[in-house]
């Protein structure tokens, strides 16, 4: 069908359309928007591979969320689900506690620490961007423009539908340039590799003729990425050729090649590689099913993760751990009990991969096993499917981690951040103490826990940051601006307790965020009054 997104196998825009006329303008169905917030700087530090595997995902829980609803997929980061009832809107909510969670596997465990990475945003500025969350639209038919476009205005955002941008001057021409004149081969990778980011069809004919030309491999490799990332038919069909090419690292880079351009639809041609001579190309094949999103390939995963691998000197751990990748990638309820026999095996090796890939999955099997470690929350928990009791318990250790070193608070506070239950009254107490003592960005982070929380301040709150700078500390104006905001959106203080230490401040951005803090706190008491006086 040729409206099937390549990316994700959902509908495409015209289904979308279809159906937001006969569900939505011509029915009682509501329309919900899914974006993923401050993706496109994400796609840009981390690359459109892994930027295409969280669209993956996302659609992928979307899909498993709300199963008997309809969900469509934009383009990019963007999709659209219309459903109607509690369970289309608790659906709805689960994708977003179960996308929460998973989120970190997706960054460098230094950035995972850091709860998130420093880089351009959409207005050119260099700022800190929190890890990935995704923003949630409702409109329903009593909205008279019922369309995509509204609901992305609505969203605050302004999506382009059109595929493969491209910078205003291409990028193969020079590279044509390049291979006719002997420049040198890393230069010359360079700009096969930024033909493949900018995703330029211009470049296919020229790429082509590298990936099977006479070059040496290190170009050739690089040929078949860029031709996996442009994702057009004919670069299909050039990357199937390169399975059977003689040397490994362009049958390896072709089977990633094939997963980035087909999707889901790749495993079924990826597959048979597994018994490929090279470890290289084998490892390539179990990561790519998990990131192609082929569940259909879990049994390949589940027989790699415990067969020994077949070669000489070759290293079963490593073939293990790929194959243990693909799971956690896939993150399929069902592989709980089976990784969980892995991680309480004595003699299994490697059980640090095992114990990732259960703790991606989820479940009680997860919740038990990082419960029986008595340690502290895993970087990467995936919440699903644990009950209430263990997600208590799971809370009291992230509270309790909430006083250790940096990385283990970063750990808790992102357990905390995809938490689904009320907080506990104690992890509430703890978290408002916190602004005590934490800095940086785990005091940001803090700041939009207890926001997105609904939870407010109190006067031991602005009294312990007020203590704070009166002692020189260095907060930062960007996350006392991230406090204020959150004490004008939740209110509990009165506006003259933020006077003297944050409006008469000598920072601007601090002074300017406390004005507005007391501009919407005294806003709310002065409808408070003017409430009474009707009544009476």
């Amino acid at each position: 069908m040729a409206d099937i997104s390549p990316l994700t196998g959902l509908p495409g825009n015209l289904s979308i359309q279809i159906n937001l006329r006969e569900l939505v303008i011509n029915g009682d169905s509501t329309a919900v928007y899914v974006d993923i917030v401050d993706f496109k700087p994400f796609n840009d530090y981390y690359g459109f591979a892994l930027g295409d595997s969280v669209i993956r995902r996302l659609g992928q829980i979307l899909e498993e969320s709300i199963p008997d609803y309809f969900v469509g997929h934009i383009g990019g980061d963007d999709f659209l689900c219309i459903g109607r009832g509690q369970s289309f809107i608790t659906g709805i909510e689960s994708a977003r506690q179960r996308f929460r969670s998973i989120v970190p596997g997706f960054y460098t465990p230094r950035d995972r620490e850091f709860g998130g990475i420093e880089t351009f945003d959409r207005d050119g500025s260099y700022k800190f961007l929190p890890l990935l969350d995704i923003a949630v639209v409702f409109m329903d038919s009593e909205h008279d423009d019922v369309t995509v476009e509204a609901l992305a205005r609505k969203a605050g955002r302004t999506k382009k539908f059109l595929k493969g941008e491209q910078t205003a001057e291409s990028v193969f021409p020079v590279l044509q340039r390049a291979l006719r004149s002997g420049y040198p081969v890393e230069n010359v990778k360079a700009l096969i590799e930024a033909c493949g980011v900018l995703r330029e069809e211009g470049a296919v004919t020229v790429l082509a003729e590298v990936l099977t030309g006479k070059y040496s491999w290190s170009l050739r490799k690089s040929a078949a990425l860029a031709l996996g990332h442009i994702g057009n038919a004919e670069c299909t069909g050039l990357l199937l050729n390169a399975l059977k090419d003689s040397n490994p690292h362009i049958r390896t880079r072709a089977v990633e090649g094939l997963v980035i351009s087909m999707g889901r639809e790749s495993g079924p041609l990826i597959a048979p590689m597994l018994k490929d001579r090279s470890t290289w190309v084998r490892r390539a094949v179990l990561r790519g099913i998990g990131y192609a999103g082929w569940l259909d390939g879990l049994h390949f995963l589940r027989a790699s993760a415990i067969d020994k691998a077949s070669g000489a000197g070759i290293n079963t751990a490593r073939e293990r751990s790929a194959a243990l990748d693909g799971i956690a990638m896939l993150s399929p309820v069902t592989e709980a009990e089976f990784l969980s026999r892995l991680c309480n095996t004595e003699e299994y090796y490697p059980g640090d991969a095992a114990f990732k890939a259960l703790c991606s999955v989820g479940t009680d099997y997860a919740a038990d096993q990082v419960l029986r470690q008595n340690g502290t929350i895993p970087g990467i928990l995936n919440l699903t499917g644990m009950s209430n009791s263990n997600l208590r318990k799971l809370e009291v250790m992230a509270t309790c981690s909430l006083t250790q070193d940096d990385s283990t608070v970063a750990g808790a506070l992102r357990f905390l951040e995809g938490f689904s239950m009320d907080l506990s009254n104690s992890t509430t107490a703890k978290l408002r103490n916190c602004l005590g003592n934490f800095s940086g960005d785990l005091f940001r982070r803090l700041v939009i826990l207890l926001d997105n929380r609904k939870l407010t301040a109190d006067r031991s709150c602005i009294a312990r940051v007020a203590s704070r700078m009166n002692a020189g500390e260095q907060i930062g104006a960007s996350a006392l601006s991230a406090f204020l905001g959150w004490v004008a959106r939740r209110g509990g203080v009165s506006p003259g307790s933020l006077l003297i230490s944050f409006l008469r401040g000598d920072r601007r951005a601090v002074a300017a965020s406390a004005a507005l803090a007391v501009r919407a706190l005294a806003s709310r008491d002065l409808t408070q009054m003017e409430n009474v006086e009707t009544i009476s």
